[in-house]
């Protein structure tokens, strides 16, 4: 048995201030340290949007623009959690590629850290939502 080859994968990086990491842990605790963090109580959170429900709620104050980001990319309307949801545009925009095969490779990899990928994230279409009338029956559990 000899040893498994590593895969050599393209290095991901922040959406908000395009720096690049190894790989997408050491990414996302960058974007929660340096870009979804509370600037009054200092707490980490996961998202942009997390970042301003909980200025809102707790603190009552309203954040309009991710702090520490490049003039474009400031908005918090955008789900960005490492290198997910990022607009396709801006990826071929990094790479300098219009290869959507290469933009797919970086995608699919990112979506190895666990728990469930975003919709569409991996090239694949989402299925059309089911209508009323094609709903599956729903069983009760005999205890």
């Amino acid at each position: 048995m000899g040893r498994k080859k590593k895969r050599v994968a393209a290095k991901v990086w922040c959406y908000y201030c395009d720096r690049e990491f190894e790989d997408e842990k050491i990414l996302v605790q960058h974007q929660k340290a340096m870009h979804f963090k509370c600037h009054v109580c200092h707490k980490k959170l996961s998202t942009a949007r997390g970042t301003v429900i909980h200025v809102l709620q707790l603190h009552k104050e309203t954040v309009s623009k991710v702090p520490n980001a490049k003039p474009g990319r400031e908005s918090t309307n955008i789900e960005i959690y490492g290198m997910e949801v990022i607009p396709h545009d801006v990826l071929a925009a990094h790479y300098d590629e219009d290869d959507p095969s290469k933009l797919a490779k970086v995608e699919i990899q990112s979506s190895q850290l666990g728990g469930s990928p975003v919709p569409g994230t991996l090239g694949i279409g989402v299925p059309p939502p089911p209508t009323l009338g094609a709903m599956r029956p729903v069983w009760k559990r005999a205890w």
